[in-house]
């Protein structure tokens, strides 16, 4: 029919290298290369192939119950991501995903993964003590 979209999703994990989500974040680069060279190919047949790259959303999935302005409700997310259908091949999605993700883009990423390596350290702490306390 020479149109239509795919949106594929990844994650903003797939930006970086991600210490302690290594398989989880190098499937998510995956999808987001996979992407990006089937809008190229394509492109010109009229097909758009979008990679959309999320930071957290307040899902179930991610435990987030309560959304905010950075963490949005999928119905926000999704809203914001389908906008910018069309208009780049690669999207965080939604205008505070799109800030940090800039804002990570110009760090060093030996700083990314500095920090990602302390944030996802804490988060298995908690988790651990979490179940620690199950038992």
């Amino acid at each position: 029919r020479s149109k239509g979209v795919i949106l594929n999703i990844s994650s903003a994990a797939g930006m970086y290298p991600t210490p302690l989500l290594t398989l989880y974040s190098a499937s998510k680069a995956f999808v987001d290369y996979f992407s990006r060279g089937l809008h190229a190919e394509y492109k010109s047949k009229g097909i758009i192939v979008q990679s959309v790259m999320p930071y957290y959303v307040a899902t179930k999935m991610s435990k987030i119950s309560k959304p905010s302005f950075d963490k949005p409700t999928p119905e926000t997310y999704v809203r914001a991501a389908i906008g910018t259908v069309g208009l780049q091949s690669q999207t965080n999605g939604c205008l505070p995903h799109a800030f940090m993700g800039w804002v990570f883009s110009i760090l060093p990423t030996s700083t990314v993964m500095n920090l990602l390596m302390k944030t996802n350290k804490q988060i298995r702490a908690r988790f651990l003590k979490k179940k620690m306390k199950e038992k």
